[in-house]
């Protein structure tokens, strides 16, 4: 009788222990503000003058919730989700890839890709990875990008201007650089993020008139992840503050999609077809680079 007791109150204290450790997540939380973590200067996401998409996806979210937002601006650099959301100096972050084992993420609300940018005066007819003009062109790309297994597959590499993987945003813009380079024809095409070149061409003056877009979505051919889901980020254990901003994302899609498309965001449908498969399926398939640490 003794033991049953004693294990009783043990479940007690185990069951009491957790609630209250759920209870700080939850407190953890400012009620009264919308602190939000991002990056000073990070567009076409943010910036400090809140000129961003993830800026005005944060005004919407504090409207909706009726708190002012406020912000704690840090780079994202190695370090980022350590330094800001896990230190409680804000609440969330709201742009970070689905599945980023750092935080716990919310539903998605927009899914982009890596692709293929040209100029289209330049008389390049490429449309797919494989297509055999590539062969005779100078290929810029980030160098340990998901967009490198593509090039590497096709026997490309030999063609490409590489640019380097790590840098500190405050210094330098590797994906201005790549842009710039293509404009003044340094190289013909561009493997790299959508939303980044887009926002640097149109920042440059090409609009979509003049520029080639070609996504590249994830297939079953061995060739790595194409696109990324993107969403929210918030502390473990805050799942009724998930909760809350999973019903903002569904409530408040179509406001959030008229966000991305103001701010020229190319995006892909949030409920992608099957994958694409080749003859020979491989599980090559390789996880790609979160964009914050």
């Amino acid at each position: 009788m003794q033991r049953v007791f004693i294990l009783t109150l043990s479940l007690v204290m185990l069951l009491t222990m957790d609630v209250k450790s759920r209870e700080s997540a939850i407190e953890a939380v400012d009620t009264e503000n919308l602190r939000v973590c991002a990056d000073p200067s990070n567009l076409p996401f943010s910036n400090e003058k809140g000129e961003g998409f993830e800026n005005a996806i944060a005004d919407l979210l504090g409207e909706k919730l009726n708190i002012p937002v406020v912000y704690e601006y840090f780079p994202q650099v190695i370090g980022y989700v350590r330094n800001t959301l896990n230190k409680k100096k804000c609440d969330i972050l709201i742009g970070i890839t689905a599945g980023n084992d750092l935080v716990l993420n919310t539903i998605p609300y927009m899914r982009w890709s890596y692709g293929m940018i040209f100029l289209k005066e330049n008389g390049i007819e490429v449309d797919r990875p494989n297509h055999p003009q590539l062969a005779d062109l100078s290929i810029g790309v980030q160098a340990g990008t998901p967009p490198t297994f593509v090039l590497q597959r096709y026997n490309l590499m030999g063609r490409v201007r590489p640019y380097n993987l790590t840098f500190d945003p405050r210094k330098a813009v590797i994906g201005e650089s790549m842009i710039e380079d293509l404009i003044d024809g340094l190289v013909d095409i561009v493997f790299m993020s959508g939303p980044i070149a887009v926002y640097y061409l149109e920042k440059k003056g090409y609009d979509k008139s003049k520029y080639e877009f070609i996504p590249l979505e994830t297939t079953d051919q061995g060739w790595g992840r194409m696109d990324y889901y993107t969403t929210m980020g918030v502390r473990d254990g805050e799942t009724d503050w998930k909760k809350k901003l999973n019903k903002f994302i569904k409530e408040n899609q179509k406001e959030i999609d008229e966000i991305l498309v103001k701010h020229n965001i190319p995006i892909l449908s949030l409920r992608p077809g099957k994958r694409k498969k080749s003859d020979s399926t491989t599980d090559a398939l390789i996880k790609g680079r979160a964009p914050v640490q």
